[in-house]
């Protein structure tokens, strides 16, 4: 008898790794919907970002991944206000390595996030809430690359 196989057979789809928030979806969600300025450091934010979600332990790794790919650094930090999110962890394992999080009770710009990279870069995200109006939140995406 030959030993079982170890890859799954086409009517057996492959297992997905759990999601931080138990929503088997997150495991396979699409990538973050980040824009990034071509002139980081000139304006008040460096790009715009338009997470799916509240939960920072199913965007942070979407996130980091999609930093990574335009500017060529992780993120390390992320500074955030703690009124538009769910509870976080203190830090996040992404598929690039740790993620350590910080919250403001208040901050002057609510709709903000601060990450501070791995090249010691700092960007700072306009952040757009997950339930804002798709035409509203495209047009935001599309005038932040200008």
């Amino acid at each position: 008898m030959p030993p079982p196989s170890s890859t799954p057979t086409p009517s057996t789809p492959p297992a997905q790794p759990p999601s931080a928030t138990g929503d088997p979806d997150a495991a396979t969600a699409a990538p973050s919907r980040l824009v990034l300025s071509s002139r980081p450091g000139v304006d008040a934010s460096d790009g715009v970002w338009w997470p799916r979600t509240a939960d920072l332990a199913t965007e942070v790794p979407l996130l980091d991944v999609a930093v990574q790919e335009r500017v060529n650094a992780r993120i390390a930090r992320i500074g955030y206000e703690r009124a538009h999110w769910s509870d976080a962890p203190g830090r996040i394992r992404t598929s690039l390595g740790i993620t350590h999080l910080g919250w403001f009770e208040h901050s002057r710009y609510p709709d903000h996030v601060l990450l501070s990279l791995s090249d010691y870069q700092r960007l700072v995200l306009t952040v757009l809430l997950p339930d804002s109006d798709e035409v509203a939140a495209n047009a935001a995406l599309e005038s932040a690359s200008d």
